[in-house]
């Protein structure tokens, strides 16, 4: 036994840090907006509805069954927490190629700190951590390819990727360029075998949502997917920056951002062709600017987005201390101090950590935990207390408010498409939703006021077929008459 216990001593001190700090997030509340939106979605495909056509979101498919298997808050953690127990696994192996065993391990606990605890929201399910396995896993196999089908199993982990959040898209392309230049020489002696490995790298990319596309096709709703799951999103790239769902790719200073890219692309390809940097170093700066682009898509300041910089971030941690080399070691600070000043420039916010944990570890109490997210937490129990007492889990509800939660945690569908208030404004979805309020005609409706978001048909449509019941916080809770 002590033999086992120091053989694996190293990961069997990362899986007690792992535990201590996932364990609080498995026993969070219903209070975050967008894994409201997932899990909803997730409760729709169980109950049978075809998502895009009859419940909606503007991202690709797979993170929905995902939270179709999670089921709740609890489920949906706990997946996540599986799933990142083979991330930090690959992400060790990966290190391995670049690194020696010492500085690997310290590499990976940084890893495993910042991906799991809520500062960067790493304790929550966003896509952006689901991504990591598929994107390390098809980064350490491509790294490690020898023959074809290796670069097939790569593409399609990052195929997968994609099918859960699109800019991932970014780094399966830096990808195909490096195997590009990296097989220069080759063109002239061994064309055709470089261009089966382009050709097999970028048809597995595409295989999953090929197959999700013949998908939705048999279910009738192909365009809808197509719109919904990835042009949806050429619009929502720069509707931050524009104010608008009606943005091109050159509004929002996208185009901007990805002639940066491709100069800094430029720089790098421009040291390793001279030999001032090696293809190690080089390639890692690549990834970080790809990701980097990635994360500044939108250039919205959510916290999560930016974990997909981590793993290349974290694998350029130890080259600042190469003092040997110095050049290496000052481009490094330039993109930990690039890296900083665009969080600053974009202003990207935080989570408080260290009272999270002290909030659970402390508190004696579930209750008491929960009561660390806000009075609104209290607000959202009583109105699904609310909610079960007044209708049954056939019937539909309709929240006119950014708290998609509650038809997660009431076991309740909405009666349209959309499951919060910002996209029936975004996508002007006014009309859509009356209709199928009238038709499904809600047996409850929780009402929050919000300035700048005006409903009128919905009041009117209130005063017809409603009475107030009940006001739980700033809420009004719509009986049908």
């Amino acid at each position: 036994m002590s033999k086992i216990i120091t053989k694996y001593k190293y990961w069997l001190i990362l899986f007690f840090i792992f535990t201590i700090l996932r364990l609080p997030s498995l026993f969070e509340p219903y209070w975050y907006g967008d894994e409201g939106v997932y899990l909803t979605l997730g409760m729709a495909i169980r109950k049978g509805l075809t998502l895009y056509s009859q419940i909606h979101d503007n991202k690709p498919p797979l993170l929905y069954y995902f939270a179709a298997i999670g089921k709740t808050v609890f489920g949906f953690r706990l997946l996540l927490a599986l799933f990142m127990v083979p991330t930090i696994y690959y992400f060790y192996r990966l290190c391995l190629h670049f690194f020696n065993q010492k500085i690997t391990q310290i590499i990976t606990l940084v890893f495993l700190v910042i991906t799991s605890i809520p500062f960067l929201e790493g304790n929550i399910a966003n896509a952006e951590i689901f991504m990591l396995l598929p994107t390390i896993a098809g980064f350490l196999i491509f790294l490690k390819a020898k023959k074809s089908l290796d670069y097939f199993w790569s593409g399609l982990l990052l195929g997968l990727a994609f099918t859960i959040k699109v800019p991932v898209a970014i780094e399966f392309g830096f990808l195909f360029l490096w195997l590009i230049f990296s097989n220069l020489n080759e063109f002239k002696t061994k064309l055709s075998s470089v261009l089966i490995k382009l050709l097999i790298f970028g048809l597995s990319f595409l295989i999953p949502i090929i197959l999700f596309g013949i998908f939705f096709a048999i279910k009738g709703v192909f365009p809808l997917f197509l719109n919904s799951a990835l042009f949806q999103n050429f619009s929502y790239l720069s509707s931050w920056a524009t104010g608008t769902h009606t943005a091109s790719v050159s509004s929002g200073g996208l185009f901007t951002r990805l002639i940066v890219l491709v100069i800094f692309w430029l720089i790098i390809f421009i040291f390793k062709k001279k030999k001032f940097i090696d293809s190690n170093f080089s390639f890692l700066l690549f990834w970080f600017g790809a990701t980097i682009f990635g994360t500044l898509l939108s250039t919205r300041p959510y916290p999560h987005y930016l974990i997909q910089v981590f793993p290349p971030l974290c694998l350029l941690l130890p080259i600042i201390f190469n003092f040997k080399k110095i050049i290496y070691s000052i481009i490094t600070v330039v993109c930990f101090i690039t890296f900083f000043l665009i969080t600053q420039k974009y202003h990207f916010y935080s989570f408080s950590t260290l009272s999270y944990y002290q909030a659970f570890y402390l508190s004696g109490s579930i209750n008491k935990f929960h009561q660390y997210f806000g009075s609104d937490v209290l607000s959202n129990y009583k109105i699904v207390q609310y909610i079960d007492q007044n209708s049954s889990s056939e019937d539909h509800i309709f929240v006119w408010g950014d708290m998609p939660y509650i038809y997660a945690f009431s076991n309740r569908l909405p009666p349209g498409r959309y499951t919060v208030a910002y996209h029936i404004v975004d996508f002007n979805g006014y009309e859509e939703t009356m209709v199928a309020l009238k038709t499904h005609l809600p047996k409850v409706i929780v009402y929050k006021h919000m300035d700048g978001r005006k409903f009128s048909e919905l009041d009117n449509f209130l005063k017809n077929y409603y009475i107030l019941d009940k006001t739980i916080n700033s809420n009004l809770i719509f009986k049908l008459r």
